[in-house]
């Protein structure tokens, strides 16, 4: 055992050291943990930008080719990139370096705020959102990959703001814009880290003359940074030929349309998901850390500094934005994660009680996380119905012709794309379908005419939210259709005029 004076003369560990410490064995779990979701069956919203992606080309109907989406062109391109290979689970294995630069980015953006403690809070909060699948943070979805570039544009704002020299607040600046301006063009919603940045610069221009040429060179320097992404956005859109005010109304304003619809036709089911954001959100932890924040956090010391004002204001933001959303489903609880993340890192380090009370909502988000993890691993391991979709879109691989379309009445492109069939109607989501034909005259034109798929689908009634409230849908089906098989508990329709082999029904 060394003595006290040789213990004194030894050197304190560094804060690089002890970051490693924890970095590197959280990352390894994080690994570990999206590992386990990459061989599941892809999600609804992942099947559809694959499937979309795959036949993404120029001149078609609409932005992306032959099918509607109103996801931007980032996003599209992360697919198109998955698409490269004939493995699905693809888009899985990509989703993995954009959560771990979600828990680097969440680290850094901590420390900053909060010191070291601050720094390994935030990275544990981190973590835990990003491998939890009650917020269906398993799945590579739009929120997934956003709030990693949110995530990635706070940190590099945050140390653009606190950098000791000019040189590394230009390059951090410059980043910080870049980042934060790629993000809507994933999520149009995902705007926290250009509203950071704007109100550091605010702040620091109606402040001390030191801080105003800080808030020069940082507002300068980062709207050079964001200049870039929408330039690239800018030339695609030329070369695609695709006119500005289209991709306006696909991207935007089709959203404030299908907001309409949805609560127009199925109110009750929008405020059940409402109820279900709720709970999922409270059961993981993100929404006490968010009310911990918004309610107690301005009591302790500090709270009223720039930074933590601009917290609430992200907070406040991702809670409209998803409010603005509509449907309600899980992911968009990820819009709240980059703030919370730097909520926990503000406040956890505090000896306050709301300091406490941030590291055990903390403690939660990880041990939902780890929980859930669990959880989800023995249902898909031993319930097969978690893999009907799937088993269902390799049925009617196994039974189709090369040639054969299909329809999924209503949604579900991940049926279509693991079946490898592409569909003859341009909208694979219901949401589309009620926003844009909600008469749906294309979609009868589509199943009466020579293009009609071969196969129908069934996992929603026809009739569903009143849309076939004359029945022309149902007897237009009926009189060119016969029912083939029911698969994993789903009626499958085949058009009379063609004959197929069925393969055996799966297990399911």
């Amino acid at each position: 055992m060394a003595s006290p004076a040789v213990r004194d003369l030894e050197p304190a560990p560094s804060p690089g050291s002890s970051a490693r410490r924890l970095l590197v064995p959280l990352c390894l779990v994080v690994v570990l943990a999206r590992a386990t979701y990459v061989l599941r069956p892809l999600r609804n919203d992942e099947g559809g930008y694959l499937l979309i992606a795959r036949q993404w080309h120029t001149g078609g109907e609409f932005m992306y080719g032959d099918y509607f989406v109103d996801r931007p062109p980032l996003l599209m391109l992360i697919f198109k990139i998955a698409s490269l290979t004939e493995w699905d689970q693809a888009i899985r294995v990509l989703a993995i370096p954009f959560v771990l630069l979600f828990v680097v980015a969440g680290w850094r953006a901590g420390t900053l705020l909060g010191g070291p403690a601050g720094g390994r809070w935030a990275a544990v909060v981190a973590a835990g959102i990003m491998c939890s699948p009650a917020l269906a943070a398993e799945q590579s979805d739009g929120e997934l990959f956003g709030a990693s570039l949110v995530m990635a544009a706070l940190a590099l704002a945050l140390s653009a703001w606190h950098a000791d020299s000019r040189r590394a607040r230009l390059w951090w600046a410059i980043a910080a814009g870049a980042v934060a301006a790629a993000a809507p063009l994933i999520k149009q919603s995902l705007l926290e880290g250009l509203l950071l940045l704007a109100g550091l610069v605010l702040a620091g221009w109606w402040g001390r003359d030191a801080d105003r040429r800080r808030a020069f060179l940082v507002g300068g320097a980062g709207l050079v940074g964001a200049l870039l992404p929408c330039a690239l956005a800018a030339l695609w859109l030329m070369a695609a030929r695709i006119a500005p005010e289209d991709a306006w109304h696909d991207l935007v304003g089709s959203r404030g349309v299908a907001f309409d619809a949805l609560w127009s036709t199925s109110p009750g089911d929008s405020i059940r998901r409402i109820g279900q954001l709720l709970v999922l959100g409270t059961v993981t932890g993100l929404l006490p850390v968010v009310l911990t924040w918004l309610l107690d956090a301005r009591r302790g010391p500090g709270r009223g500094s720039v930074e933590a004002k601009l917290i609430t204001l992200l907070l406040v933001f991702g809670i409209v934005g998803i409010a603005s959303g509509g449907a309600y489903w899980p992911p968009y609880l990820l819009q709240l994660a980059p703030a919370a993340v730097l909520a926990a890192g503000a406040l956890a380090p505090s000896v306050s009680a709301p300091g406490a009370w941030m590291r055990g909502f903390s403690r939660m988000i990880a041990a939902a996380a780890l929980g859930g993890t669990l959880v989800s691993g023995v249902v898909y391991a031993t319930d097969p119905s978690a893999w009907s979709s799937q088993r269902l879109g390799e049925w009617l691989a196994d039974s189709k012709a090369a040639s054969d379309t299909g329809f999924v009445a209503y949604g579900f492109p991940s049926v279509l794309e693991a079946a490898d069939m592409p569909s003859s109607y341009p909208h694979l989501w219901s949401a589309a379908m009620r926003t844009l034909d909600p008469e749906q005259t294309r979609l009868r034109a589509t199943l009466a005419g020579p293009r009609a798929p071969a196969w129908i689908v069934q996992v929603n009634g026809f009739d569903a939210w009143g849309i076939d409230d004359g029945s022309r849908l149902r007897d237009l089906i009926r009189q060119r259709y016969r029912v083939a098989a029911e698969v994993c508990g789903h009626v499958v329709w085949l058009r009379q005029d063609v004959t197929r082999e069925l393969a055996a029904p799966p297990r399911c």
